[in-house]
């Protein structure tokens, strides 16, 4: 038996909602032709009230569906167990299977899939929740055994703590454990494990310039294909630049922007500016000009920002005051650039207000005078 797996695809999505549609509808056009069961692993919707249009968008979309179709929720569409989820909503006008902490079996030409599956819940409790949930689950002999989740997973995020592991998983009576809400395409457990990814771009990272679509999975010989689709292109860009005026920049990003949009008219562009500035310009001084479906991340001079936060955890590690901090970096400014007075001194007057400042440096140009 063939079953396609895809999940996360956020219709509705604000930033690309025509892309949400649209590449899931080809999605599922294309697994109901392949697959004889589809599995749907949560985050269909962007958000867990989604507009009418959305939910009118979304019952088209898998009513044009022939092949039957499991699902569960994600974290975007969980609700208060006293709330309509959206999910529900949508597995009802469009004759979908919805499973929440429970299973189904499906069958065709003698052979059975059993499908149990738990939506998302918060990943602190995931754990405790899974293994509640299945206490229930009682494996039919014969069946393919098959666990559908929608939650993080520890070695697979950064910094992972309290998240369901690999580990926890592995021993778990499914012959494939399927799992949505991480948007890049993974396979672990020696394919046991499948995340198919997105369906459409929603987090602008380099990770998702990888290839939209579904997993096929034969049920005979345990492998699984990865199916791609049609989508819009979407290119990460990293520009660097050192010691850069404001002209410079922008011609940098407006000849990179030129040369992928040659090929690529519509794509998604998500460009991260890196380095360091002209002296005396910030990050924020830099005029940056408006694209359509250009997203640009601004990171110029925060190394030497960082550079000079350390360098006041120094200096504070060694007792300086307030006083003594700005004065050492007021020497530093100066140095060998200006002669014609004591920078020490200039700052004693500058505290004790602009007038003495003014009378001070009144009187170094007159006694420079009177040595001429």
């Amino acid at each position: 038996m063939k079953i396609a797996i895809f999940s996360d695809t956020h219709l509705g999505y604000a930033r690309f909602e025509e892309d949400s549609y649209v590449q899931a509808g080809r999605v599922l056009a294309d697994a109901a032709a392949k697959a004889d069961l589809i599995l749907c692993a949560g985050d269909v919707f962007d958000t867990k009230i989604p507009k009418l249009e959305t939910l009118s968008q979304a019952i088209g979309i898998f009513r044009s569906v022939k092949a039957p179709v499991y699902l569960i929720y994600g974290n975007h569409e969980r609700r208060s167990r006293d709330m309509t989820n959206p999910v529900e909503l949508l597995a009802t006008a469009a004759d979908l299977t919805l499973l929440d902490g429970s299973g189904a079996t499906f069958e065709k030409g003698g052979e059975r899939v059993q499908v149990f599956g738990m939506g998302s819940v918060p990943e602190e409790y995931a754990e405790k929740e899974l293994k509640a949930a299945l206490e229930k689950f009682r494996p039919e002999e014969g069946a393919f055994k098959t666990l559908m989740l929608h939650q993080s997973v520890k070695e697979l995020v950064p910094g992972g703590k309290d998240e369901l592991s690999l580990k926890f998983l592995e021993p778990l009576p499914f012959d494939l454990i399927v799992n949505g809400h991480i948007h890049n395409t993974i396979v672990k457990l020696g394919g046991r494990f499948l995340i198919p990814g997105s369906t459409v771009i929603t987090q602008l990272k380099k990770d998702e310039t990888d290839p939209k679509g579904y997993f096929l999975y034969d049920t005979k010989t345990r492998k699984a294909e990865f199916v791609k689709i049609e989508s819009r292109a979407f290119f990460y860009e990293e520009l660097h630049f050192r010691d850069a005026g404001d002209s410079e920049i922008r011609e940098g990003i407006r000849a990179r922007l030129d040369a992928l949009r040659k090929a690529h008219p519509n794509a998604i562009i998500s460009i991260k500016l890196e380095g360091t500035l002209k002296p005396g310009l910030n990050g924020s001084d830099i005029k940056l000009e408006r694209h359509d479906n250009v997203y640009i991340e601004n990171l110029l001079n925060i190394e030497s920002l960082g550079a000079r936060l350390e360098k006041i955890r120094d200096l504070r590690q060694e007792n300086l005051s307030v006083r003594d901090l700005a004065l050492k970096e007021l020497s530093k400014k100066i140095e060998g650039r200006i002669t014609l007075f004591n920078g020490a001194e200039l700052f004693e007057k500058l505290v004790e207000g602009p007038d003495e400042a003014l009378a001070y440096l009144e009187n170094i140009k007159k006694d420079k005078q009177e040595k001429l």
